[in-house]
């Protein structure tokens, strides 16, 4: 060997070039070389040296020590100088000089992320560093390396465990043990892994090997965390050992389950998360999640499981049900066993004395009904879910899963979905992807076929290895390494009454025809019923069905399980074994048996369930599928009432369309304005418009003007929310003509609200208080109570526009109690997020974020698009005035996307609006003026004064900055004009104070002059806010007046003090050479962030230029 050659694990040993073992008779030497060779490639200084060797002497007196030192080290190692660099201030080792040392490759390996490298390390740790030799350094540097050990055989039995190669993790968690035999965590762990090998002797032997250290050493007993483990571990194996059925054993996928495995281990330590296993049909998804519900089980963990079903996908809550019923009921409060009889009823025979929920009136309460479920799934943790082909899943379980999974739950939890990606997926699935992806909680495995040797291993676990070894290769090819085509295939070959010289069959479905070809017409009725049926069955629901005894039933079951056409889930239900089985049933039928048998299912659900409006969907879904669309219609009724209680918009919209289908025109106006509804409150209002026009234009004159006068307001409302205001004005007032004509008190009523809420939107206040006062002559009724809180909103909003604050929380806070009243949660949602802008413009901005907050929960938990858009917008507002200009951003951002999406162009010009702003303030003023342009633009063009107003104003400002002083002055009068005719207090004083200050820039106005105007407006001005910026624009004309800094400053830092707004904040750091305590904004919420990181594409800016263009045209 070239060099030398140190080993310093468990002894010490130094070996020359040539040979020959040195020996170093004294042990400072030994501990000399040491230090320098762990300090490998670092020079060490010899006052370093000496410190560290004779720390309790004096420095001169540890100097001449260490002389000493290398004179002795030199005698006894005369070659050391080729190795070690000796000067007159420093040692160090010679890198140009070959050196093994057992510490430094020991580091370098347990650096390493493989088996080998990990495996190499922990060959050389042959025992504690240098043992025999002590110094203060030595013990720091022999503790590091020792705990280095301890990680090394962590990371190798992780890395083990995850490759399912139980037996060497066992080996090294027993090597981890014997370091420290007093860790009870270690014992856990070791008891985990028996548990997972199926060796429970091991389990007992660990704890009772862990119980009598604890008590030789301590006199007690093992944790409650170890006994309740060990009571766990024992009780899975007997739950496990009791369902046990042979099943082809399971091989490969290693990174696929170290990876899941990691992810686990991750969402153990309160970060809930969710994996997708993503693959074609028969790739081995299902075994893959169940293979690792079986071993998280095994490890004492909560598990529960559930399936979805094409013909069942648009039942809600399905999935959640199934887990729920699948776990024990805990001790709950009854509070929280009330909200679960929601989806349980059965718990009512159980618990005679529960109180019916309370009606969802506010936000809260929603809530609670999903922290009833969260409480009795996280029961027990840690908590694994299965879900099985997601993307038949219906969108309210993912909108409980996202809730589930929210990043400030801290749940220990992790679900598994498959996913199949030869089916079709849904908008709802790619949606709730799209928001895991965003939050950082999803994992998603493309599970491919398995390799040749896996294909092999299998063949001959189940065939044996000559077989294996002669056809493996001709199978793989077959079956493209598909785990069903090959199992399925083989199981055919064993099944056969001959055997033959091994063959393969050409395709899996083949194969799976043939079982069915092969059953009695008695068990092909039965198959051809439950393929029907959709979804899992029980032997009562079948026996109704296909009209025979239980008993006859419970044979015939039994005979296609052993057949393995079905098999047996969890509380006495069957199901096929494969999706394929399913398909060909269901396609051997012929129309009119399927037609009959449809019939049949719906016609059992009826008579197997009492409430009817659980499955109504069900029921609707099968007298479709029968032909007998009028027997449907009650019950789609039925379900998309269900739907909508749960604030399920896809799903309502869904059973809506399906009713305006079936029923004539004549007869669909009250569904089609659900519908409407729902599409708008989903963030389609386009839809809902096309819905109406097609409507008036498909019925003509077979319907009464009544009818046809309230879906024109319904149409007019919609195209409100679109900006198309003067369409809007002709539907809704050739409506009102018609109610003022008969007279109809409804009609006027809503007539009245939608037309002067069209006109608080087009700035005519005069008119929308008109209006809204015709709607306050009417008689009070309780049928109306709904347009009361519109109506009660735009009284709120309309005061708040003209700075009426006080009441215009009056009105907002009865529309919040009105719509609570009525459980009517968009109202609610509404009212908090005017009250919000009412609070901010007040300076109580911690007020303001709670409304905000509160309104972005109401929208969000009601699937609100632009309604949670609209409230992040509001959310933006808050951290612009904060200063938080990026935070601001953001929210702006995703705002103005999701405007544009659903086209509501008057947030989108609000947005654009205010988001120049924010780029005006951050000095990127030709960006400003883009946003600002298009924000003036859109205003203008839509008919929307009030906030043209404030795109004017930012306008002026950024052309004063520019010193385009005359466009400055062009746009703050055109500003000033529309805030005068609007009775917008706020904006007038701010705006004559501006526009003083750009006067005085043009030379128009002598700066005493303007003070003296600006003095006599701070007499004028009602609020401290106006008077605090007149008071800082008069000492900016005079910086040299103490009287004018004096009184800006108080005025100034008082309002800084009670908001915190960053307008305040900046003039007091002008005013005063102070140091200001800056006053911390809310963090941002956990459900903004969607809009974190939020940046816009150029499609959406060429989205709103098109817009632009044709409203020119």
């Amino acid at each position: 060997m070239a060099g030398c050659s140190f080993q310093l694990f468990g002894g010490w040993k130094l070996c020359f070039e040539d040979g020959a073992v040195a020996e170093i008779p004294g042990g400072k030497i030994r501990l000399l070389l040491a230090y320098l060779l762990l300090a490998y490639g670092m020079p060490r200084s010899r006052r370093q040296i000496a410190f560290d060797f004779w720390p309790d002497s004096t420095e001169k007196q540890s100097l001449s020590n260490l002389r000493k030192l290398i004179h002795d080290l030199r005698a006894c190692v005369p070659q050391i100088d080729r190795y070690v660099k000796i000067t007159p201030s420093y040692m160090q080792w010679n890198h140009e000089r070959p050196c093994y040392s057992d510490v430094r490759e020991f580091e370098l390996a347990a650096q390493g992320q493989t088996l080998f490298e990990l495996r190499k390390a922990e060959a050389l740790y042959q025992g504690e560093l240098l043992p025999g030799l002590y110094a203060d350094w030595l013990y720091a540097q022999r503790e590091r390396l020792a705990q280095t050990y301890l990680q090394v055989l962590e990371r190798l039995i992780s890395i083990l465990e995850g490759q399912r190669e139980y037996s060497p993790a066992i080996f090294f968690a027993n090597k981890l043990l014997a370091q420290d035999n007093l860790k009870e965590e270690t014992y856990r762990a070791l008891m985990r892994l028996y548990a997972a090998n199926k060796n429970m002797a091991g389990v007992a032997q660990t704890y009772e090997r862990l119980r009598t250290v604890l008590q030789e050493e301590f006199g007690i007993n093992p944790a409650e965390e170890t006994r309740l483990l060990l009571q766990r571990l024992m009780q899975q194996n007997d739950d496990h050992s009791s369902g046990i059925n042979s099943q082809t054993p399971f091989f490969g996928r290693i990174i696929e389950w170290e990876t899941m495995l990691g992810v686990w281990k991750r969402a153990m330590s309160g970060t809930g998360a969710m994996i997708v296993l993503r693959g074609e049909a028969g790739i081995g998804k299902t075994r893959l999640a169940h293979e690792f519900k079986e071993w998280a089980g095994s490890q004492g963990s909560q598990t529960a499981a559930a399936s979805c079903y094409p013909f069942s996908g648009s039942l809600s809550y399905n999935p959640v049900i199934a887990w729920l019923r699948s776990l024990p009921v805990p001790q709950l409060n009854p509070v929280w066993l009330s909200e679960l009889t929601r989806l349980l009823p059965e718990l009512r025979e159980r618990y005679p004395e529960l109180p019916e929920p309370a009606p969802v009136q506010e936000n809260w309460q929603f809530n609670r009904w999903y922290e009833s479920i969260e409480r009795m799934l996280m029961a027990k943790q840690p908590l694994l879910l299965l879900l099985d082909d997601i993307q038949w899943c219906d969108r309210e379980t993912l909108q409980f899963v996202s809730y589930l999974l929210r990043t400030d739950s801290g749940v220990r939890a992790l679900l598994i979905a498959t996913m199949r990606t030869d089916d079709y997926v849904h908008d709802a699935i790619g949606h709730f992807l799209s928001g895991l992806r965003i939050e950082r909680k999803l994992v998603e495995i493309e599970l491919a076929p398995i390799s040749k040797e896996d294909t092999r291993q299998l063949m001959a676990a189940t065939v044996g290895e000559a077989l294996a070894n002669r056809h493996s290769s001709v199978l793989y090819e077959e079956t493209t390494g598909n785990p069903l085509f090959i199992v399925e295939t083989l199981r055919e070959w064993q099944t056969g009454t001959e055997k033959r010289d091994f063959r393969l069959a050409p395709l899996a479905v083949t194969i799976l025809e043939g079982r069915l070809s092969r059953l009695s017409k008695e068990h092909q009725q039965l198959v051809t019923a439950i393929a029907a049926v959709g979804r899992p069955v029980s032997i009562e629901f079948m026996a109704v069905v296909i009209n025979a005894t239980e008993e006859t039933v419970l044979e015939r079951m039994e005979q296609l399980a052993r057949r393995k056409v079905v098999q047996e889930h969890g509380s006495g239900s069957y199901d096929f074994t494969h999706d394929i089985i399913r398909e060909n049933a269901y396609k051997s039928m012929s129309f009119n048996r399927r037609r009959q048998l449809h019939k049949q299912i719906a016609c059992a659900l009826i008579a197997a369930h009492r409430q009817h409006e659980a499955i109504a969907a069900e029921i609707s879904f099968h007298f479709e599928l029968a032909g007998l669309e009028q027997e449907a219609i009650p019950y789609y009724e039925m379900a998309a009432a269900a739907a909508e209680k749960l604030f399920a918009h896809e799903t309502t919209i869904k059973y809506y369309r399906k009713l305006c289908t079936l029923l004539p025109s004549e007869r669909s106006l009250a569904i089609l304005m659900k519908l409407g509804e729902a599409l708008i409150m989903s963030g389609d209002p386009n839809e809902a418009e096309n819905i109406y026009r097609h409507w008036l234009e498909r019925t003509g004159s077979h319907v009464s003007l009544g009818e046809r006068s309230f879906c024109e307001v319904a149409l007019g409302n919609c195209l409100r929310i679109l900006g198309k205001y003067e369409e809007a004005r002709h539907y809704v007032e050739r409506a009102l003509r018609y109610f003022e004509l008969m007279d109809d008190e409804d009609g006027l009523s809503i007539g009245y609200g939608t037309l002067g809420l069209l006109h608080y939107y087009t700035g005519n206040f005069d008119l929308a208080i008109h209006f809204l006062t015709e709607r306050m002559k009417l008689p009070a009724s309780g049928n109306r109570m709904r347009e009361d809180c519109r109506f009660f909103g735009i009284i709120g909003a309309l005061l708040y526009d003209q700075c009426e604050y006080d009441q215009a929380i009056h009105w907002l806070k009865k529309k919040a109690k009105l719509a609570m009243a009525c459980q009517n949660k968009p109202f609610v949602g509404q009212a908090m997020g005017l009250l919000g802008l009412v609070y901010m413009d007040m300076d109580q901005m911690d007020r303001a974020f709670d409304h905000i907050i509160e309104k972005m929960e109401i929208s969000h938990s009601i699937g609100d698009r632009i309604g949670f858009a609209f409230a992040l917008g509001m959310l933006g507002r808050y951290y612009l005035l904060c200063g938080c200009c990026e935070q601001a951003a953001e929210c702006f951002s995703f705002c103005l996307e999701e405007s544009v999406i659903v086209k509501d162009w008057r947030i989108a010009a609000i947005m654009l609006g205010i988001e120049g702003y924010n780029l005006f303030i951050q000095e990127r003023y030709e960006e400003a003026g883009l946003w600002i342009d298009r924000s003036i633009r859109l205003c203008t063009q839509l008919h929307i004064p009030f906030f043209e107003c404030d795109a004017l104003y930012y306008l002026s400002l950024l052309r004063q900055r520019q010193h385009q002083y005359e466009d400055a002055l062009k746009a703050a009068e055109a500003s000033l004009e529309i805030a005068s005719r609007l009775k917008r207090r706020d904006m007038h004083y701010r705006i004559l104070v501006h526009l003083l200050h750009v006067k005085a820039d043009l030379g128009l106005l002598h700066p005493a002059e303007a003070a003296e105007n600006l003095q006599a407006l701070q007499q004028q001005a009602p609020r401290q806010q106006e008077q605090a910026a007149i008071g800082y624009a008069l000492w900016k004309l005079n910086p040299e007046s103490a009287e004018h800094r004096t009184a800006a400053l108080l005025l100034n830092e008082v309002l800084y003090r009670n908001s915190g707004k960053e307008e305040y904040f900046v003039r007091l750091c002008e005013l005063t050479d102070e140091e200001i305590a800056a006053i911390a904004p809310r963090p941002m919420p956990s459900l903004s962030e969607a809009a974190q990181n939020k940046r816009l594409s150029a499609q959406v800016f060429a989205e709103i230029d098109r817009y632009l263009i044709n409203l020119a045209n």
